[in-house]
């Protein structure tokens, strides 16, 4: 915290507890009066307070952005095997670096249901 947040934290700590004392006197208005003051610092307290974070996090992503844009460029991905923009999904060639489970095909029971669904969705259309 600043000193300022401190400070105004601090402020609305002692408005409470005037308040308090007050209220056990039974001295409503002043109650009331003591306990708005006491919000209106503590939402001074919160407005500096997001401002402050909001300050470090835009200069933190600016730093990020600066060093991303002195680094160049990403590389572009490297394909996993020859034949990876004709195969549609299907499985690749002895070469493939994909995941075995990336590379199979589907089973002929979920095949069909895929197929019955296509041809669903024809009839709608």
């Amino acid at each position: 915290m600043t000193r300022h947040e401190t400070a105004c934290a601090l402020g609305a700590t002692v408005l409470v507890s005037a308040g308090i004392a007050t209220a056990f006197h039974h001295l409503w208005w002043e109650t009331s009066v003591f306990w708005a003051l006491a919000l209106i610092l503590l939402g001074g307290t919160v407005r500096a307070r997001r401002t402050r974070h909001g300050r470090e996090r835009r200069s933190r992503i600016e730093a990020e952005r600066a060093e991303l844009a002195t680094r160049g460029p990403a590389p572009l991905p490297v394909p996993c095997c020859q034949i990876w923009k004709s195969s549609e999904g299907a499985v690749h060639g002895a070469d493939c670096t994909r995941p075995p489970a990336a590379r199979t095909t589907l089973r002929d029971a979920e095949q069909r249901v895929l197929d019955q669904l296509d041809d669903d969705t024809r009839d709608t259309a």
